[in-house]
């Protein structure tokens, strides 16, 4: 299949894919856009991210991302570390997000999910999950990019004003508990996500935000295949902690798009709105960069008016990457910092057989 055996005219074509092993690529003499500089790369598969540290360490790998205790806290802390591995810091193409379930009351109500967005508390997230390696955001566009609207902000911390929407969506400490009710039933939900360390702090933070305006939170965190098989694909959760990678076209359709909400499809949570499936059928077929973002950043104004997700954060991508490789922009551009990796070349009397990663 073209999966396993692709064909392309990039800089690298691929050699070889040992399945749970490793991927081999190597120079690509008939890529149309001119020759790579390293002439072979090999990306090595190993689950586990403290086994892949001990490899960066011991330098078997040249190339590895971080999470941000190693980036802001080991690395800078080990002088021999420090000596041989440069750190970069760029914006990711990703954004962690809680997802309601609005087929689930009481999230079909927008007084209720502005009401949440404003009790949680989004820089102490970044700050104490991310140590600050993170910034708050009102779009599902990487910030700098020509389809992420400026003019939007994000929903601020305002525990008062979180309180005065769930009161006129008729909420009520009745019997002096500290937790809310509505029609004789406590507002209580579940959050359910990945065991993902930051997720998982993210949704501790999220539970105590949410207890001082009176709304009871329990966790559950999962391992991926069963909360797959178990939630996502059932529909059978409140509240998502989860994260959605970023591509470089701006269509969002297969999220957002009222169509998209069969089993194993995107719009996992159950969102309709006419004004945005409409907007993203304009985009799809509109051919003008100008027109087009014009339409992508109306999307993005009326997804964040209507309050689907709370946007938790867009975390940097943190990476290490050993100092023999040189030729990599610093600060990088919102490309990626691999967006001229062709151009990356290891000095002779420091190469090695190859690169790995």
């Amino acid at each position: 299949a073209f999966a396993r055996k692709p064909v392309g005219s990039h800089y690298y074509k691929l050699d070889s894919w040992a399945h749970g092993e490793n991927l081999k690529l190597s120079r690509n003499p008939n890529s149309v856009l001119g020759q790579a500089k390293i002439e072979q790369l090999i990306s090595r598969i190993i689950p586990d991210n403290s086994a892949q540290f001990l490899e960066l360490m011991a330098d078997n790998i040249d190339y590895m991302g971080l999470d941000p205790i190693k980036y802001s806290r080991i690395i800078p802390a080990r002088p021999e570390l420090q000596q041989k591995l440069a750190l970069y810091k760029e914006l990711g193409n990703s954004y962690t997000y809680m997802g309601f379930n609005l087929k689930h009351k009481p999230f079909d109500d927008k007084r209720v999910r502005l009401a949440i967005n404003y009790a949680i508390d989004k820089q102490e997230i970044i700050d104490g999950v991310y140590l600050g390696l993170g910034i708050n955001i009102a779009s599902p566009y990487k910030p700098g990019t020509r389809w992420s609207n400026p003019a939007l902000q994000p929903y601020p911390y305002d525990p008062a004003k979180a309180r005065a929407l769930l009161k006129e969506a008729g909420f009520a400490d009745n019997d002096g508990d500290g937790i809310l009710e509505r029609d004789g039933k406590p507002f209580a939900f579940e959050i359910v996500t990945n065991q993902n360390k930051e997720r998982e702090k993210s949704a501790v933070l999220i539970q105590r935000r949410l207890k001082e305006v009176g709304i009871d939170v329990k966790i559950r965190a999962i391992e991926w295949a069963s909360f797959i098989s178990r939630f996502i694909k059932t529909g059978d959760f409140d509240v998502v902690v989860l994260g959605w990678g970023l591509g470089l076209d701006p269509d969002q359709y297969n999220i957002w798009h009222s169509s998209q909400q069969a089993p194993g499809q995107f719009n996992f949570i159950g969102y309709n709105n006419p004004t945005i499936d409409k907007l993203l059928e304009q985009g799809r077929v509109e051919l003008n960069p100008d027109k087009r973002m014009k339409i992508y950043h109306e999307f993005a104004r009326v997804l964040l008016e209507d309050s689907p997700i709370v946007y938790l954060s867009a975390g940097y991508g943190l990476t290490a990457i050993h100092k023999r490789v040189k030729g990599i922009d610093d600060p990088a551009p919102p490309a990626g910092i691999g967006h001229n990796s062709h151009e990356w070349y290891i000095p002779q009397p420091l190469r090695r057989n190859e690169i790995n990663q």
